[in-house]
């Protein structure tokens, strides 16, 4: 039939021969921007560099959005040293997105990459980005349309399944060690006039991050005195007396809480109605901080501050871990190489490897095995009393903060 297209690499219409396009690796960042998002970015161009079938490399501006309106960035003419400085560079440099696109936009994301020819697809994202890809993967394949996908992992959240640990945890960890530690000590030197200080992180539902608050301790007495993981959901009442515990002893007491933290009858410790719903279901409420701030004054009677940092976390370069920057590179190049080989569907993980001393290698894990699901901080990692890590945890999580944090002076 005269004026039939058929979807590049075959690339012509029938009476009508076509250039067809330059076979194109397309790279995007997807979801909440961390630390080392970028360094994954700059290993995945390396990757698509070095492939002579790979005759250009174009990003995606602000996630899917970028493919469905047509708005990609030339990424193959970046020099080496402008490589390195991309890697130490925090926030999404190709602008990020949490849309969750209808099936009428993954149908016009696919003719968007049919028309600039894109035959590897790499985003780098999280639980939702995962769905995305694995939505996109599904509707090339069942068109027969030939392109590969392979997701490169990334979360401050450290909530990834199938996987040891991901890229961008490990500096928001340390950056947030560092907070707490400082925050220790400034509530050590104000305890006659504030005594409580509740540092509120990140998480969604689960208690990575906070269990991370403490990896600057150098004593058992040291910040933070009280973790609440959404794991161990308790009364707010009860909490209050945790926190008097440390309090009486030391006369001051540094808290940690996530976000989602639930009451024993798992609803959200400040009220059960959402503040906000984004695209892909995620339910936001009042602070549990702020909740229990207010408990504070009111139960005990002391003056309590409340902290958030929030987005601070997963912006902050200037406490990247070293390790948390080589790895974040590393699965940028894996999820590249093995797009080029051929696999689609796919995840790079990061996997630890047995025996003395850290050492990981690179697997990958099914984009449906991660698609928004969510890995809980396990039971190992956290006390019997429910309110502190364990010598697990700070085995697991010491390597990925990087070097030796330098100890304070105390009098």
């Amino acid at each position: 039939m005269p004026g039939t297209c058929i979807w590049r690499p075959v690339a012509w219409c029938r009476g009508l021969e076509l250039i067809p396009p330059p076979a194109t690796l397309l790279l995007g960042q997807s979801g909440g921007p961390t630390a080392v998002i970028n360094a994954s970015l700059a290993g995945a161009i390396e990757a698509g560099r070095v492939d002579q079938r790979v005759q250009r490399i174009l990003g995606a501006q602000f996630g899917v959005r970028g493919i469905i309106e047509r708005d990609f960035v030339d990424l193959a003419q970046l020099t080496l040293s402008e490589l390195d400085q991309l890697a130490s560079t925090p926030g999404a440099v190709l602008g990020s997105s949490r849309l969750r696109p209808s099936d009428q936009e993954v149908e016009a994301a696919l003719e968007s990459l049919g028309e600039i020819g894109v035959s590897w697809l790499s985003f780098i994202g999280g639980n939702d980005s995962a769905d995305l890809m694995h939505r996109l993967h599904l509707a090339a394949r069942s068109r027969g349309i030939p392109l590969n996908v392979v997701g490169i992992p990334k979360t401050v959240d450290n909530d990834l399944p199938e996987m040891d640990h991901v890229p961008g945890y490990g500096s928001a960890a340390r950056t947030l060690a560092i907070a707490v530690r400082g925050s220790g000590a400034d509530t050590a030197a104000m305890r006659h006039s504030d005594p409580v200080k509740v540092i509120e992180v990140p998480g969604r539902s689960s208690g990575w991050l906070a269990a991370a608050g403490a990896l600057a301790r150098a004593a058992a007495s040291d910040a933070p005195h009280v973790l609440f993981f959404p794991e161990r959901p308790r009364p707010l009442l009860q909490m209050v007396q945790e926190v008097k515990v440390p309090l009486d002893a030391r006369g001051f007491a540094v808290v940690v809480i996530s976000e989602n933290q639930p009451d024993e009858g798992g609803q959200p410790l400040a009220g059960g109605d959402a503040v906000a719903v984004d695209p892909y279901g995620h339910a936001y409420f009042e602070s549990p901080g702020l909740a229990l701030v207010r408990a504070v004054r009111r139960e005990l009677g002391v003056s309590a501050r409340y902290e958030r940092p929030s987005s601070i976390l997963r912006s902050f370069s200037g406490a990247q871990s070293n390790t948390d920057l080589d790895e974040a590179r590393a699965v940028g190049t894996e999820a590249v190489l093995r797009a080029l080989r051929g696999e689609s569907d796919v995840m790079v993980a990061i996997e630890r490897e047995e025996g003395t001393g850290y050492r990981v290698r690179y697997g990958a894990v099914p984009l449906g095995a991660v698609a928004s699901q969510e890995r809980r901080l396990p039971d190992e990692f956290i006390s019997a009393n429910g309110i502190d890590i364990t010598e697990a945890f700070l085995h697991y999580a010491r390597p990925l903060i990087g070097f030796p944090l330098p100890r304070p002076m105390t009098l």
